[in-house]
């Protein structure tokens, strides 16, 4: 994921303090590596709404579970209407 906010906004110079636990810290540190940023950019990215939140993320998931069945849907129509207009060419011959 790449964040084009850096060009943008111009340099980062302005620090933000967030005081977090240590297993929340562990937790945050965790979540950046699995989406490929650092911590900073992920923090960033969360603030800024750029990673869908766990709610949105599932959604997002059943969403596309829904596509890939009327995808499979689409290709069964189209299979079966391709029988059907082939039988249709052979008869009519």
């Amino acid at each position: 994921m790449s964040l084009a906010l850096q060009d943008t906004i111009g340099p980062r110079a302005t620090r933000l303090s967030v005081l977090v636990s240590t297993p929340e810290a562990e937790e945050i540190s965790s979540r950046a590596e699995a989406a490929g940023l650092s911590v900073s950019a992920y923090l960033r990215a969360q603030a800024l709404g750029a990673i869908p939140s766990g709610d949105e993320q599932e959604a997002l998931k059943i969403f596309d579970r829904v596509i890939d069945d009327i995808t499979t849907r689409i290709d069964q129509a189209n299979a079966s209407l391709e029988a059907t207009l082939s039988r249709l060419a052979t008869q009519a011959a």
